[in-house]
């Protein structure tokens, strides 16, 4: 079944919020019906753990001074009614609140003392437009405060020091831990100092500095933005709420990854079957892949591309050796050795026929010596990671002319290995051509690493300025969207 793809022009996100009205031209593709897709395990996403604040002030006699200055006493008398507060607030950020306002020398950051200042009216502003960035505005709703006494003013103070922090560490990082909802994501979390940016917050006129540094740099996030404006307020299309949310999963997603890409690096995205290589930040070379069969799906993550290896053996993984090698044994003993694969039992090589396959698989090796009908073709590219997933050439070309390329065991095998091996080691194909014909195994370092994102994105801005939509082929973006939704509600209760 064909890939689920359409485009649109997108718009430079420094006119994203004033696309109002204006007119967008449409380049769009006909959109045939999804498959039938199989989810990833869904597990209930563990949302954040939450507590009330629990400011104590320390006393150093500032309040007996305030009594001779009208403005400083005021002051005081806000931030002594935050001891008898109960907002609530993740854990993180209670505790960077709290550590902000117990300061001797504390400042008020969004009153004065008889009301709101204009930063607080700033940054209201900037967290009503939270939509236009892919989260969701009621997460960080103030109410402004409707009396001007003092402990009115203590908790609109702290509420908004505390959803402005949250608004910017999600911007940062995402509003998910990925690593949370399955075993098929592995990324470092990026951190936020949450104590300097609150104090950031109380020392900049401009919060847009702020926020600005938080904000993903890359520009494909800006498209992204500038779709799901357009898709929210044009509503053309069939599937345009079920693309809003595909952008907004990939909004989501892109603050897992580096806030802006490095000029070398290579990308991979699993709903496109996509490889690309780009050089200087420009896309230099791309090419089909084949990715991982529904129960054996390729992880999301990033790594470093470290090592070419060419005319490679293959380590048969046990998981392969017990599911699709044993049966083949039970007919015939001798199945491993008619194949030519090498058979060792704790180290010592001998037939298939005669090994005893009763005992523990850890006892026994099974390797493919390199050849034309190896596996992993001529060649694989090597990033260490806990999946133990890189990419490789294949024998079985005919896979990629299929539109759905489910077809390997996790790892990424590619269309033109060769050009991609020449690419991250700075040379030319005849090179690599001429170290597999040397033949025999050999490991190769890449002269300098490479990164390398392992990407699940079901919508994804090209280099020609259009955005594509591609099918949910593990069904992860629901799960995503779960999570997303578990947070809201989450931050709803007091």
């Amino acid at each position: 079944m064909p890939l689920k793809t359409s485009s649109r022009w997108i718009v430079p996100l420094a006119g994203l919020l004033a696309l109002s009205g204006s007119a967008i031209a449409v380049r769009a593709e006909p959109l045939p019906a999804p498959p039938v897709t199989q989810a990833s395990p869904k597990p209930s996403y563990t949302v954040p753990p939450r507590r009330p604040a629990h400011i104590v002030r320390q006393d150093t006699g500032a309040s007996l001074s305030a009594l001779f200055d009208s403005a400083s006493g005021n002051q005081a008398k806000v931030l002594n009614e935050m001891g008898g507060l109960t907002v609530s607030m993740n854990n993180d950020i209670a505790d960077a609140v709290e550590a902000y306002y117990a300061q001797p020398k504390a400042k008020l950051i969004w009153v004065d003392g008889k009301g709101q200042t204009p930063k607080a009216a700033q940054a209201l502003s900037l967290l009503k437009q939270a939509d236009d960035w892919g989260l969701n505005a009621g997460d960080y709703a103030v109410a402004p405060p409707q009396r001007s006494d003092a402990q009115a003013l203590a908790e609109f103070e702290v509420s908004l020091s505390a959803k402005m922090l949250m608004f910017l560490q999600d911007n940062f990082r995402g509003r998910i831990d990925p690593n949370k909802l399955s075993n098929y994501y592995d990324f470092k979390r990026k951190p936020v100092d949450l104590k300097s940016t609150i104090a950031q917050l109380s020392a900049t006129p401009d919060l847009m500095v702020v926020f600005d540094r938080l904000l993903p740099s890359n520009p494909k996030f800006a498209q992204l933005a500038a779709e799901l404006h357009y898709l929210r307020t044009s509503g053309q299309g069939g599937d345009t709420a079920a693309n809003i949310n595909k952008v907004i999963v990939a909004m989501e997603e892109m603050r897992w990854l580096p806030q802006e890409f490095p000029e070398r690096y290579v990308f991979i995205n699993q709903p496109a079957y996509m490889a690309y290589y780009y050089e200087n930040g420009t896309l230099t070379l791309s090419m089909k892949a084949v990715i991982g069969q529904q129960d054996h799906q390729t992880n999301f993550f990033d790594a470093s591309i470290k090592t070419v290896e060419f005319n490679p053996d293959w380590g048969v993984p046990q998981s392969i050796i017990r599911n699709e090698m044993l049966p083949h044994l039970k007919r015939d003993p001798a199945y491993l050795d008619k194949e030519g694969y090498v058979v060792s039992v704790k180290g010592k090589t001998m037939p298939s026929a005669k090994v005893d396959w009763s005992q523990p698989l850890e006892n026994i090796g099974v390797v493919q010596p390199p050849g034309a009908d190896n596996a992993l073709g001529q060649l694989k590219i090597l990033f260490p990671n806990s999946h133990d997933i890189y990419m490789h050439d294949t024998p079985a070309r005919g896979k990629f002319a299929s539109q759905d390329r489910m077809f390997s065991h996790g790892c990424v095998r590619l269309e033109n290995p060769k050009a991609m091996a020449a690419a991250v080691l700075k040379t030319s194909v005849e090179f690599v051509d001429q170290q597999i014909a040397a033949g025999g195994k050999q490991d190769m370092p890449v002269p300098e690493e490479v990164p390398v994102y392992v990407s699940y994105f079901t919508a994804w801005p090209t280099d020609d300025g259009v955005i594509h939509y591609f099918d949910d082929i593990y069904g992860r973006d629901a799960q995503t969207l779960s999570a997303i939704s578990a947070t809201t509600a989450s931050r709803a209760q007091s």
